[in-house]
């Protein structure tokens, strides 16, 4: 029998009664008026729900049971309303609206499930009813009438962009044809693209209003947290082949779509550079959903395998028995997991296409040309040196015998071996030293390292404020290298250096010293890079911004550092006196490594050098008398000329 016209009127008439529904409590209906739309959604769900059990195994048994729930329902229902017939209340608030929003989604996952027991004859789990086109048809219009008819009435602004990126999200959705693997695979894309569109979206939202004393930012928080319910979704399916959690991110996200809409913005504010703990949350709750979302484009484009079994065997480090060396086997595997999909091609062009975009936005925001220029660059050199040359530049097999290529410290393309070691590793080193000399450390840790492209876009350039607010950034103020520092720097040195050494003998047959299967630099490299890294960038909020370069945790940049600081790069000024007449000192606050000793080194020496000053030019662009320039080789060669 062919149901469709049955299931295309049925699916017509709930999308005009939901609409209706919704349309009337968005007009502002209260007291009897509103319970009686609650009660009228909830006869919804009761129907839908009998409905699929009877419709799942036809007979006398089920018949009487959906007759009795719903007549129950009809009766029952009506007390809280009988009883407020003639009274004043006030029954619309927060949690009745809230309480109605979630009646219409799982009243839509209802009534797919209902065709869904019609067509097969199985009930199944009720989550399946979201894996149709009926469902989502429906849920779109209610969802499509509800943002247009609220931008009718007033919508906040923010709100009003979150909505309108977030409806065509939901809307292209893998599950409306479950079965057709092309379709999946489109829509996921369509879907991390949007995605990652809406995520810039919110972190402008938030660092356009930052100046404000409150934000909205509960609600950023809010769709974040769809968002990532919907990214684990889809990797729990490559993982398991089930939709039902993201089948549950869409009632979700419908639910709170359909909420926001209605109620308007939460009335939870804040201000994100003025609250650590919330930025910190929100931090790291973007972070989980790029890494679910790096993680679902590799299964997508078949760098990871789907299965539990696949994902395993598809990992970078490989994967051991937890309780192995007393639970050691666990913590490599978390390393392992963790650093497979940060270290992913993908997820590093889904990040930088992120903090890329960031960083482009603030080209347009500063004045210097040599500041533009140097933004322009590290955006480039992400593109190029990051992504294209060692993945898929003709020379990409070729990038560990070139210096320069092999980056961020011994063994990060493979074991120390002799054919690695001239050019690669030494050639690196030594070119690097003589960049850092010439310009500077800038050359690394403000243009070529994909640190600075996250750390400098609009948003995460703003944190820098908690280098002076957080308890531990305080500590890191001013040029001085505190003693800490020198001991995490000999610590990750050592640590590196030795490292080395046992790879460099394993690979000419000295020693045969592995972790769990792994080259000693090849595992460092990944739990300093793929893991420690991302663990200091997601506690900005505590640590400070610029923590790899203001406490020394990055081998590659304390290198780069130290020959910086013992090379021609300088900040200078053209006049002193202006910086004693000055009284905003902005070039302090600016400084994202924060160097806060910058007004005094200007006054008495008329410059300032030291290796923690990475050339990111921030002072320079605050200062409000253009009194800051930069000095390296090429000023050198100008004043050279100059004699001449």
């Amino acid at each position: 029998m062919d149901y469709f016209p049955i299931f295309l009127l049925v699916a017509s008439l709930m999308a005009a009664f939901s609409i209706y529904l919704i349309y009337l409590v968005k007009r502002g209906l209260n007291g009897v008026g509103f319970l009686l739309i609650l009660y009228l959604s909830g006869s919804m769900v009761v129907m839908f729900a009998s409905l699929s059990v009877f419709f799942s195994t036809p007979s006398p048994t089920t018949e009487a049971i959906a007759l009795a729930s719903n007549s129950a329902y009809m009766i029952f229902g009506l007390i809280p309303i009988l009883f407020t017939l003639n009274r004043k209340i006030n029954a619309r608030k927060w949690y009745t609206v809230l309480l109605f929003s979630i009646s219409m989604a799982i009243s839509e996952a209802l009534m797919g499930q209902t065709f869904l027991s019609i067509e097969s004859g199985h009930l199944g789990n009720p989550l399946l009813g979201v894996e149709n086109y009926w469902y989502f048809g429906v849920m779109l219009s209610e969802m499509a009438f509800t943002l247009v008819y609220s931008l009718r009435r007033g919508l906040d602004r923010t709100l009003r962009n979150y909505l309108l990126v977030a409806l065509p999200l939901m809307g292209i959705s893998p599950v409306i044809f479950s079965n057709n693997l092309n379709f999946i695979t489109d829509s996921i894309w369509l879907n991390a693209s949007l995605m990652i569109v809406a995520t810039i979206l919110i972190y402008e939202t938030l660092y356009r209003d930052r100046l404000k004393r409150n934000q909205e930012t509960m609600t950023s928080l809010e769709m974040m947290i769809v968002f990532s319910l919907m990214m684990g979704g889809i990797f729990v399916y490559y993982l398991y082949g089930s939709w039902y959690l993201f089948d549950f991110s869409m009632i979700a996200g419908m639910t709170w779509f359909i909420y926001r809409a209605i109620q308007g913005p939460s009335s939870v504010k804040g201000n994100y550079i003025r609250d650590a703990k919330w930025t910190f949350t929100f931090i790291l709750l973007t972070f989980v959903m790029e890494w679910l979302m790096g993680g679902v484009l590799d299964f997508a484009t078949g760098t990871l395998s789907p299965g539990v079994q696949g994902f395993l065997s598809s990992l970078s480090m490989g994967f051991v028995n937890p309780a192995t060396d007393f639970g050691l086997g666990a913590i490599f595997d978390f390393i392992s997991i963790f650093g497979t999909i940060t270290g992913s091609i993908w997820f590093l062009i889904m990040m930088g296409t992120e903090m890329g975009m960031l960083a482009l936005f603030r080209i347009g925001q500063v004045r210097l040309k040599e500041n533009k220029v140097r933004l322009a660059l590290m955006v480039s050199a992400y593109a190029i040196y990051t992504i294209y040359l060692p993945s898929f530049s003709p020379i990409a097999s070729k990038i560990p015998f070139i210096p320069y290529m092999w980056s961020m410290g011994l063994g990060t393309l493979g074991p120390v071996s002799t054919q690695y070691l001239v050019p690669g590793i030494i050639g690196t080193y030594v070119f690097s030293a003589i960049l850092s000399f010439l310009f500077g450390s800038r050359q690394i840790c403000s243009v070529t390292c994909t640190a600075p492209t996250m750390y400098q876009g609009t948003f995460y350039d703003s944190l820098k404020v908690f280098n002076r607010t957080s308890k531990l950034g305080r500590k890191t103020l001013s040029s001085r290298i505190r003693p800490w520092y020198k001991v995490i720097a000999i610590v990750v040195w050592t640590s590196l250096l030795g490292f080395a050494v046992i790879s460099y003998l394993d690979q000419i047959n000295v020693l045969n010293i592995q972790i769990f299967g792994n080259d000693p630099t090849v595992f460092l490299y990944s739990f300093y890079f793929n893991f420690l890294w991302y663990v200091v960038f997601i506690s900005i909020p505590f640590m400070g911004s610029y923590a790899c370069v203001t406490q020394g945790w990055c081998s590659w940049g304390t290198f780069n550092q130290l020959f910086g600081g013992l090379g021609l790069f300088r900040l200078k000024v053209k006049d002193p006196d202006l910086c004693v007449k000055c009284e905003t000192k902005a070039c302090a606050e600016a400084c994202p490594v924060g160097n806060t000793d910058l007004p005094g080194n200007f006054i008495k020496k008329g410059e300032f050098k030291s290796m923690r000053c990475v050339g990111i030019g921030d002072c320079a662009e605050a200062c409000p008398h253009d009194n800051i320039t930069f000095y390296d080789v090429r000023s050198w060669i100008r004043g050279k000329l100059k004699r001449t």
